[in-house]
């Protein structure tokens, strides 16, 4: 039987590159993304490279959407080989500046709470030896001003998913987790395009292709018993430093590597 996986935020960035990548393997490959347009283009694009893809315009944080695309997987594959939980947006504005609680929630809901309800819906579909990849990010590491929400639900991500690899080990499912660092995707982009002005100003950032960062990830992903999987050498070598310097020059070193707002 052909091995399923299933990508949240697969129509664009990481998470088509990760549909290619699967794809390639032999895998059917279904994306679930909120913008219909992007999706019907995504799964034209795999089609066209031979690859069997659909697509679900969902919310990741709509209950019923998440429910119906399950009840759907089930009856026609019965079964999730892969589950690849991407999707999320970046708002880059400081806490302060946030006009209601209403839209700080917003932005915790997509980013964190959605990982965790498509994990509690979509999991029950997995069977023995599949995979579930969580992705973070770099800012799950560390915080940074200017993304303290994004920071904080990326950071949840990490411990939500060891703790969901330690509740799947009795069914020898493999749960990994990435944080991968600044990728060129539109995403990226409209971050940038966004951001303060005194967010501007800081040093270009090094940016990874989304091909480049998929390839590293699943690559890693391959069945042991890793957990964290860090494709960019900057980050990784921010997560080494923090683990080996003492908390306060390491607050003084990412103090004056990182901006923030200025009186």
């Amino acid at each position: 039987m052909k091995k399923v996986a299933l990508i949240t935020g697969g129509s664009s960035g990481l998470g088509l590159s990760f549909a290619k990548l699967l794809g390639k393997e032999g895998y059917e490959v279904i994306i679930v993304a909120r913008n219909q347009e992007r999706i019907t283009k995504a799964t034209a694009e795999l089609t066209a490279m031979g690859i069997s893809a659909t697509g679900f315009s969902c919310d990741i944080t709509d209950e019923a959407g998440l429910k119906n695309i399950y009840a759907t997987v089930q009856k026609d594959h019965g079964k999730l080989d892969y589950l690849i939980l991407n999707a999320g947006r970046v708002s880059t504005v400081l806490l302060s500046e946030y006009k209601s609680a209403a839209e700080m929630k917003q932005d915790l809901d997509v980013d964190l709470w959605g990982t965790i309800l498509s994990a509690y819906i979509l999991t029950p579909l997995l069977v023995e030896n599949s995979k579930v990849l969580l992705v973070s990010s770099g800012f799950g590491l560390i915080g940074a001003a200017g993304y303290s929400i994004y920071c904080a639900a990326k950071a949840g991500i990490l411990n939500f998913g060891e703790s969901l690899r330690r509740e799947l080990l009795y069914k020898n499912i493999n749960v990994y987790c990435t944080t991968p660092g600044d990728m060129d995707t539109p995403q990226f982009r409209e971050e940038v395009k966004n951001a303060p002005d005194w967010m501007k100003k800081e040093t270009p950032r090094k940016l990874m292709k989304t091909e480049e960062a998929a390839t590293k990830i699943l690559k890693e992903a391959n069945g042991k018993r890793t957990y964290l999987i860090i494709p960019a050498s900057d980050v990784n070598l921010l997560d080494n430093l923090s683990k080996i310097l003492p908390r306060k020059f390491r607050d003084y070193l990412l103090d004056s590597m990182f901006p923030r707002p200025l009186a």
